[in-house]
């Protein structure tokens, strides 16, 4: 065992360790973070190195700093709806204003729902990606029957007995993937602090890559690595509202720069990217750094991707339930999601579910825009513009989003 070795072994034990400490979980304002933090830096967190790198280069670090960036400036805009607007949706109000508002937000209700189906489906497709490059069985078939056993279990189980069993192991297995991520920053520390020969922080500057519009739609299909921070907007039945509005911007804050620090420490392996199309490729190159490493981040990744799939499952049955006032039951909204899921799977690839659930995603951010659009000029606070300019940046995003390569 090399001293790299050592330090990458001896982080992910600290980190996990302290992350399931009584002191952290017990922890309220960390309780309320989990949630969000999770899904933000989830799958999304390896995806995001094979596409933009290969894709656009050196110009991925100010790729993902838009994106955090555009993803806090809509997570604002959520923020302002829990502030602002909740107090409207749970009143008995009757304005014709105020109908309107409402009648927004529950359309957004609904293109979540979807967008969760998809996301779903996206969850477990990747599990399945990483689980096989690990074990080297690459088969796109096999993985989407991999996928669909994982998804006609989790909806079965949610059909006939709930998942809320399997939704308390979340802060063990969120605290498993921030810890794998802990440790594979330092691992990659380490490793640029002195690299082998045959690496160098100016190769990927020499590598030629076409920047051009369809580029930028790609871009745009990218939401879904940051998407997440929305869950605190319906956790009102655990935190109030300050507690949800301070843990997505927390969430968002801490995400965007583990992501930024990410991609600047992987840029010694930029040039070994070589296809977006091979979206578990991550596993490969960071073998580079230490053998350790693919087994490490593969642990923490499908702990993850399995608990966001569980956390989605159950906020598309729940709002599935609430917004159709109990017509359709969150047993029956279980088995929608298992057909849906399917489907999407076996209809689409790996990199067409990333652009498709960026796009559901993205229009529901459009929608939340509208919604404080709408507040806003309620409240006459001078924010409309603000809101407005957000909104159409998301309903661009949800039109013209694709997946790599067209």
């Amino acid at each position: 065992m090399t001293m790299l070795d050592f330090f990458t072994v001896v982080m992910l034990a600290a980190a996990f360790f302290t992350l399931i400490s009584p002191r952290v979980r017990a922890s309220r304002n960390w309780s309320a973070m989990v949630t969000p933090l999770a899904s933000i830096i989830g799958s999304g967190f390896l995806v995001s190195v094979p596409l933009l790198a290969s894709t656009v280069g050196i110009w991925a670090i100010a790729a993902v700093i838009g994106l955090t960036a555009i993803a806090f400036l809509i997570g604002s805009a959520i923020r302002y709806n829990i502030r602002f607007g909740e107090p409207i949706f749970s009143g008995a109000q009757s304005e014709p204003s105020i109908k309107s508002i409402k009648s927004m937000e529950m359309l957004s209700h609904l293109v979540l729902i979807g967008a969760y189906f998809i996301s779903v489906a996206y969850y477990l497709v990747l599990l399945a990606a990483f689980g096989m490059k690990l074990i080297g069985w690459e088969n796109a078939i096999l993985g989407k029957a991999v996928a669909t056993v994982l998804i006609c279990t989790i909806c079965l189980i949610g059909a006939t007995k709930g998942l809320h069993g399997v939704e308390r192991a979340e802060k063990f297995t969120v605290s498993a993937n921030l810890a794998a991520i802990a440790s594979l920053l330092l691992a990659l520390v380490l490793f640029g602090l002195n690299l082998p020969s045959g690496y160098s922080w100016s190769a990927a500057l020499n590598d030629q890559h076409d920047f051009n519009w369809d580029t930028v739609r790609f871009l745009m299909g990218l939401v879904i690595i940051v998407q997440g921070f929305e869950t605190t907007r319906f956790m009102g039945n655990l935190y109030e509202a300050q507690t949800r509005i301070n843990a997505m911007r927390n969430a968002q804050i801490m995400s965007s720069i583990i992501y930024v620090v990410f991609f600047i420490l992987m840029v010694p392996l930029f040039p070994y990217f070589t296809s977006a199309s091979d979206v578990a490729g991550f596993i490969d190159v960071i073998g580079r750094v230490t053998p350790w490493l693919p087994f490490i981040v593969t642990a923490g990744a499908l702990a993850s991707q399995f608990s966001a799939s569980v956390a989605d499952s159950i906020g598309a049955s729940g709002l599935a339930s609430d917004t159709t006032h109990d017509h359709v039951s969150p047993s029956h909204a279980y088995i929608l999601i298992g057909i849906v899921a399917v489907v999407v799977i076996w209809a689409t690839d790996v990199i067409s579910i990333v652009a498709l659930a960026s796009r559901a995603f993205a229009l529901f951010y459009a929608l939340q825009c509208t919604v404080a659009v709408m507040i806003s000029r309620q409240r006459n606070d001078g924010k409309v513009a603000f809101f407005a300019v957000l909104g159409v940046i998301s309903l661009l995003t949800a039109i013209l989003g694709i997946p790599a390569g067209g």
